[in-house]
């Protein structure tokens, strides 16, 4: 039979950087993002049909669960928005450098987080 074929090293290996990190993410946020237009499209459908459907879908999002979904959701549009633009940047090619890749990975990650965090403050403080 031979011997087995090797196993591709890259994992153990290779340290992640920060780009391995963004470009998963990326992948990761736009799985999210899909599925939240599934559910989107659900909630447009709840409002035109009211009912059990409506009343269901707002108790998901006023729960615990739905608000972590939403601001799941918050954070990957930020984060794909703001990748979205590295890419750009990169397709104009600007920012190839190591440190600016590095610098723009990190900010375009704890970017999102920031502004994710900021929207949903703002949304707390209209609540009250």
């Amino acid at each position: 039979m031979g011997k087995p074929r090797p196993l591709s090293p890259h994992l153990t290996v290779y340290r992640p950087l920060i780009g391995s990190y963004t470009s998963i993410l990326h992948r990761a946020t736009s799985a999210a993002l899909l599925g939240g237009l599934g559910f989107l499209a659900a909630w447009l459908v709840a409002i035109g049909e009211g009912g059990a459907l409506f009343d269901a879908l707002s108790a998901l999002w006023a729960s615990p669960v739905g608000k972590v979904m939403l601001f799941g959701w918050t954070f990957c549009a930020f984060f794909y928005a703001a990748h979205w633009v590295r890419h750009f940047a990169w397709d104009m090619g600007y920012g190839f450098e190591l440190p600016t890749a590095r610098l723009t990975g990190r900010l375009a990650l704890f970017g999102s987080a920031a502004a994710s965090v900021l929207v949903w403050l703002y949304v707390a403080m209209r609540a009250t």
